[in-house]
């Protein structure tokens, strides 16, 4: 069949209607991406080789490590524990906690990988929101926005970012002092946003929470002192890890996947319980996303797309700007965002050789709409997948219908604010 219609239209035809099933929920998210996967290998659209190749084995190990140190950590009573040191820190008030969690989640994804900040925000979050006897999806949302926005202020924050970086020259103290502010200021304005979003769930929280402190003691929430020391031990040298993986030329799947193995060599009889916490099906159906998204990018129709752009690029630099940076950030909401990174950054490269002016900024647009992108649906992001799956095994379901409400007007006024910012930098 493959040798009748173009292999083009057939990737796009699978990736539209995988898509289109995961947003309906008419299928089960895992088995709907790993069939369109098995659709393209069946037509002879990608090769065996080519099959496996597209699939992220770093990202996937990364996730698979991290949820073996996140199990061992809830199977210990450990984000029980923090969550109401954290809570109590706050006095229990709705405001409080929500500026602070997301404030924590933005940081920490700044710096460290943003599956690791989210798995154990979402973690910490239901932990606390159970004992305090409120609904916490309302910070789940904000937690995993937090997230995305976070990653893109600095050169490790994202894998975009890294790619941007390699290509274009940007040192890590270039994203601080260029695209870090814009980062800052986007974020300010979701909070905002958020609190407004949420104000009568916030004050019906204010009005059942009847005490400032939680009556409950670390001993309380301890299930096992060996695990929770052991959990803490590896979750301390794996962040102190992920900061200085540079200089030890150690990834930061390595990290998570030795953090692992410690755990599950030294774990004890709960090795059981930590096992339940790793969710399968947001691995099998991050693996055919992959093959998807490489569908696409093997028969060129993400090239097509993006040399398209050229004649627009060269013309006008705030219109180039603006354009590079609503472009990225739709197509971020939808496709991977290191796969149309790729391809966005070639066009880029040859758009500086063609022309004798700064492209400086475009990198710029590149970077802040692959990254804030992400937000725009539960499919734009690793983070928004890893997040839905750790809320859903604790019984929060979000639907892509759900999510897209608030996430695509994060976008929006994340987006705005940026190119609004990025406007008055160039002029």
């Amino acid at each position: 069949m493959v040798d009748l219609i173009d292999p083009q239209t057939i990737a796009v035809v699978i990736f539209l209607v995988t898509y289109f099933l995961i947003a309906t929920g008419w299928r089960e998210k895992a088995a709907t991406a790993m069939a369109g996967a098995a659709v393209l290998w069946g037509l002879g659209v990608l090769s065996g080789e080519e099959l496996i190749g597209f699939i992220d084995l770093d990202t996937l190990v990364l996730l698979f490590g991290l949820m073996i140190v996140t199990g061992c950590l809830t199977a210990s009573g450990f984000f029980r524990w923090i969550g109401i040191g954290l809570a109590n820190f706050c006095k229990c008030r709705p405001v409080r906690m929500l500026l602070m969690f997301t404030l924590i989640s933005a940081v920490f994804s700044a710096f460290l990988p943003n599956i690791a900040t989210i798995l154990f925000m979402v973690a910490v979050i239901i932990d606390i929101m159970e004992t305090l006897k409120v609904e916490p999806m309302p910070y789940v949302f904000a937690v995993i926005l937090a997230s995305n926005i976070g990653g893109t202020a600095t050169l490790i924050g994202d894998p975009p970012n890294m790619m941007i970086a390699t290509a274009s020259g940007m040192t890590f103290m270039d994203f601080i002092l260029d695209v870090a502010p814009i980062v800052a200021t986007s974020l300010a304005l979701v909070i905002v946003f958020l609190y407004f979003h949420n104000k009568q769930a916030m004050i019906n929280m204010e009005s059942r929470i009847e005490y400032s402190k939680i009556p409950l003691e670390a001993k309380d929430v301890i299930r096992d002192q060996r695990l929770f020391t052991l959990g803490s031990l590896v979750l301390s040298a794996s962040i102190a890890l992920f900061f200085l993986h540079d200089l030890f030329q150690i990834s930061p799947s390595t990290v998570a996947v030795v953090s692992a193995v410690v755990i599950l060599f030294v774990g004890g009889p709960r090795m059981p319980d930590v096992f339940k916490e790793i969710e399968w099906d947001t691995l099998i159906f991050l693996a055919g996303i992959f093959v998807i998204i490489g569908g696409l990018e093997k028969t060129g129709f993400i090239h097509e797309i993006s040399m398209r752009l050229f004649p627009i690029l060269g013309g006008n630099q705030l219109l180039a700007v603006s354009t590079v940076l609503w472009i990225s950030t739709f197509a971020s909401a939808f496709i991977d965002n290191i796969p149309f990174t790729a391809t966005f950054i070639p066009l880029l490269q040859e758009l500086g050789l063609g022309i004798e002016r700064e492209i400086l900024p475009l990198w710029w647009g590149l970077s802040l709409g692959a990254g804030l992108g992400g937000n725009g649906t539960l499919i734009g992001s690793v983070v928004n997948i890893v997040a839905v799956g750790a809320a859903s095994k604790r019984g929060y379901t979000i639907t892509f219908k759900d999510f897209m409400k608030i996430g695509m007007l994060t976008l929006l006024i994340t987006t705005a604010t940026a190119n609004a910012l990025l406007i008055l930098k160039i002029s």
